[in-house]
């Protein structure tokens, strides 16, 4: 072997490396049966090729896919996209990593950020109106003045630009309803089961459709990341490998055997 073939091998030994370092955090083909749930079907799993192909035809929706499930709060992720892999032949590598994504670490913020996003478009489009809840109305009787309480102390007023007192104010009660608007019953009035079942909705509701948009708007990035990155680099690489001489030895330490010589040959 030449010092240029070593040279080649090294190489490619440590971009084997490389690829091991990042196929770690993904479900590879050799570890799918340590998985809970998924791996009893790993024999199943390891005859699929497409749920291990790279090309892009099984790349493309895994991206997105994986980047809309992993956004949805529901518990199953991962067998649900090996499930969804089945169906639409995606990559399982791909579209099962991105569901680690979704960690105890980062679920509060993507809940957070996909129920104001559904929020908004419920609240653009009209479905679900959002505003703050009324008050319901007290029985009192107004025939009468009510007598107003004797104070010697000034009277202190505050200023517009003062919001500190009036954030001190606000309860948890206060913010609820500032979060959920008309979704709640006026305030004093016990919840209904209409009133949970419209509440409920409005919050799957929401949370629904914010995964579905920004799933979309990551998968899309990730797609333009791939097709003008992942893959000009794959080419680029292909291009530069040098085609490689191999030289059979026999393992017994014996001579190939010889041509029959031709008995008519002087």
């Amino acid at each position: 072997m030449t010092e240029e073939h070593h040279h080649q091998r090294l190489l490619r030994f440590a971009r084997i490396r490389r690829a091991k370092f990042w196929l770690r955090f993904m479900p590879r083909r050799a570890r799918f049966h340590t998985y809970p749930f998924v791996g009893r079907f790993a024999e199943f799993a390891r005859k699929r090729n497409y749920l291990w192909s790279f090309r892009y035809a099984q790349v493309r929706p895994s991206l997105y896919l994986g980047s809309v499930l992993t956004l949805i709060p529901i518990p199953g992720q991962l067998p649900i996209a090996f499930v969804l892999c089945l169906v639409f032949r995606t990559n399982f590598m791909l579209l099962g990593g991105l569901q680690f994504v979704s960690n105890p670490a980062t679920s509060l913020p993507f809940v957070v950020g996909t129920y104001k996003l559904g929020s908004l478009v419920l609240d653009v489009t009209g479905i679900s109106a959002h505003a703050p809840a009324p008050v319901a109305a007290a029985d009192l009787d107004f025939s009468e003045s009510l007598p107003l309480p004797a104070t010697d102390a000034p009277e202190t007023r505050a200023e517009p630009g003062d919001k500190t007192a009036a954030a001190k104010k606000k309860t948890w009660t206060d913010r609820i309803y500032e979060v959920f608007g008309e979704q709640l019953p006026p305030r004093g009035q016990p919840m209904t089961v209409g009133d949970w079942i419209g509440l409920l909705g409005h919050l799957f509701g929401a949370l629904l459709i914010g995964a579905v948009l920004a799933g979309l708007a990551l998968g899309a990035g990730l797609d333009l990341l791939w097709r003008y990155l992942v893959l000009p680099a794959a080419l680029h690489h292909a291009a530069k490998k040098h085609p490689v001489t191999a030289v059979v030895t026999p393992h017994d330490g014996s001579r190939p055997p010889m041509p029959p010589r031709d008995a008519s040959a002087p």
